[in-house]
């Protein structure tokens, strides 16, 4: 469902060096644990969780621990009018929790989990960035296709230890993922007019939300990997590489806040196969278009576009709102770009497009940088600087994206 528009809205980040920690071990409060990192002593009131992840940014996910099992819950991108996801994640090798109460109709899950499909790019990076790509059993086909041409996929897909293809969005083949045994799918929550997860949990399918895309905030995205993190018990390494992505993001703000100066910009699509028909503009409620306002720059997509995911607009919509653009963001691969620009020669009418003062994606990882865009927010504001203000960044280049000029 609305496969054209989950391109579109698809951004990019940097790879960085993975973090191979292992997850918490419950013998670290005291307990004894087995090979496979389980309880072999339970005992109630035990805390086997001594890592914690502490949620300072998101707005949509919150965790609590309760000695021998955790909760999270998440608001329902899907259906936001409806009550919130929660899962109930318990410690291997300890009575599992009644799902009564509040625990009533939550996923309950097994931890730390060793048998996962994986449908979102961006739970993709974050299962990489923790070092736990062999629990990988299934793929969505999208995401094996890309390790077919990307080298990191590639990677990914090789340390899975071939993965089995598990289908696409809410065309997963239910047969596939039961045989697999998965104990969670992790899928991108869309938000609202989707209903990926819901159609997953529906059919009897573990679908877990990585809901971080509809973030208002780029470090609240980030902050996701703490959430994918729990699944694994692996809250220190997802705490230790949030707050480096932390740091970086907070260099780069005072960098260039207020020395940008009078810019009217915009965060596009242009590429007809990527499903842009014309162009489609991100406005302000999107994550990139707030970062957009925290580097002090005008955005021409802003009125009247409140929806999370940007808008299409048509040729004499474009003109009219983005007349003034003196920069552009555009979130395909630059040949793809160039393409759709030499294609369509209206797109000269767009100063931004005739001066070449633009920014697109990087060609040669530009899959690895799509999967990686939520995660490596400190790269996607650095590159989006060095762009609209090179002065303030000598000599420096763009990860995910290149210069036009």
């Amino acid at each position: 469902m609305n496969t054209l528009i989950r391109s579109a809205v698809a951004l990019l980040a940097l790879p960085l060096a993975l973090t191979g920690c292992g997850g918490s071990s419950p013998d670290a409060s005291g307990g004894q644990a087995g090979a496979d990192g389980c309880a072999t002593d339970y005992a109630e009131g035990r805390d086997y969780f001594p890592d914690k992840a502490t949620v300072t940014e998101s707005e949509l996910w919150k965790i609590s621990y309760h000695d021998s099992y955790k909760t999270i819950t998440l608001t329902d991108t899907e259906n936001t009018d409806g009550p919130e996801l929660t899962y109930v994640l318990y410690q291997c090798g300890t009575p599992q929790p009644e799902a009564t109460g509040d625990l009533d109709g939550a996923l309950v899950v097994q931890v730390p989990v060793t048998n996962v499909s994986v449908t979102s790019f961006n739970a993709l990076a974050m299962v990489d960035r923790l070092g736990r790509n062999k629990t990988i059993t299934g793929l969505s086909g999208q995401l094996l296709g890309n390790a077919e041409k990307d080298e990191w996929y590639a990677g990914v897909a090789e340390a899975a230890g071939k993965p089995m293809s598990i289908g696409e969005y809410t065309d997963l083949n239910k047969e596939a993922v039961l045989g697999l045994k998965n104990q969670v799918i992790l899928m991108s929550g869309f938000g609202k007019g989707f209903d990926d997860i819901s159609n997953a949990r529906a059919a009897g399918m573990p679908g877990v939300s990585v809901s971080n895309r509809l973030e208002r905030h780029a470090l609240a995205s980030a902050e996701w990997i703490k959430m994918v993190a729990a699944f694994y018990n692996a809250e220190a390494a997802a705490n230790t590489e949030f707050d480096a992505i932390k740091a970086r993001y907070d260099e780069v703000v005072p960098t260039v806040s207020g020395k940008i100066g009078n810019r009217e910009a915009g965060y596009l699509c242009v590429a007809p196969e990527r499903g842009c028909e014309f162009m489609h503009g991100h406005g302000a409620e999107t994550l990139v278009g707030r970062l957009l306002t925290q580097l002090g720059v005008d955005n021409v997509f802003a009125p009247d576009n409140p929806a999370p995911n940007g808008l299409p607009y048509d040729f004499e919509k474009a003109v009219g709102t983005a007349a003034d653009a003196d920069f552009f963001i555009v979130y395909d691969p630059m040949k793809m770009t160039r393409a759709a620009l030499t294609a369509d020669p209206r797109t000269n009418r767009f100063k931004p497009f005739r001066d070449d003062d633009f920014i697109a994606g990087v060609d040669e990882n530009f899959e690895e940088c799509r999967a990686k865009t939520y995660l490596d927010v400190d790269v996607l504001i650095r590159d989006f600087a060095i762009g609209l203000a090179p002065e303030l960044f000598p000599d420096a280049k763009g990860t995910c994206f290149a210069r036009a000029s």
